[in-house]
């Protein structure tokens, strides 16, 4: 039982085993989690229900038929990078570290569901600041961990500096970071960018370079 309540969550489950997907709903409901689960089984449905359902979490199998967590966990990062994205599988495999080290929250074993709702309600807290941020301070944030400098944001957003300045600075007062190495450190805990990306300054699959958007 959780100690403290949360509020209904949307949650998509990519997985195409019923039995299991039924698993993980009654580990959710047993454990008292209020929640709405939609579970896909392909590519297309689960793009979809990204733009359509807009889950708060997200929990992956290590694969279906077409579709692995890896790809989904990118996908989930570029199109809605503030839902945490777990693996519930039923063992620990060697694409299960390259999904954490992307940026996947946590890995529970369907052996293990009684971990579940609590990783869950935890990601989701660790979550609030970035779901306070608009898309345009999401990538200025994603920029800052790799590395960018504010002329380089600049450039490659059509800003002004002045205005990336401006978009710092409500990302810090909206995390209540003060600090690049504090902001780096929670890009990366929440799973914006990747350990050691900085170090080519890879830019994250959901920056996208429009002007639509000051």
């Amino acid at each position: 039982m959780l100690s403290q309540p949360v509020p209904r969550l949307r949650v998509l489950l990519l997985e195409d085993d019923p039995r299991d997907a039924d698993l993980v709903t009654h580990a959710l409901e047993r454990l008292e989690l209020r929640c709405t689960v939609l579970r896909v089984d392909s590519r297309q449905a689960f793009a979809s229900a990204l733009d359509t359902f807009t889950p708060d979490v997200v929990l992956s199998d290590h694969a279906i038929a077409d579709f692995n967590a890896l790809d989904a966990l990118r996908l989930t990062q570029a199109r809605l990078p503030e839902a945490p994205f777990l693996l519930v599988a039923g063992a620990f495999e060697q694409s299960t570290t390259e999904c954490l080290r992307s940026g996947a929250t946590d890995f529970i074993r369907k052996s293990d569901l009684n971990r579940l709702a609590p990783a869950i309600v935890m990601a989701v807290k660790l979550r609030e600041s970035l779901r306070r941020l608009s898309r345009r301070q999401r990538q200025v944030l994603q920029m800052l961990a790799v590395g960018c400098s504010t002329r380089e944001i600049a450039r490659r957003l059509r800003l002004s500096v002045k205005t990336v300045e401006t978009h710092r600075a409500q990302v810090m007062h909206r995390t209540g970071i003060h600090d690049l190495a504090g902001l780096v450190r929670y890009a990366v805990r929440v799973g914006i960018v990747s350990a050691g990306q900085g170090s080519d300054r890879e830019l994250p699959g959901s920056l996208a370079f429009d002007s639509g958007a000051s």
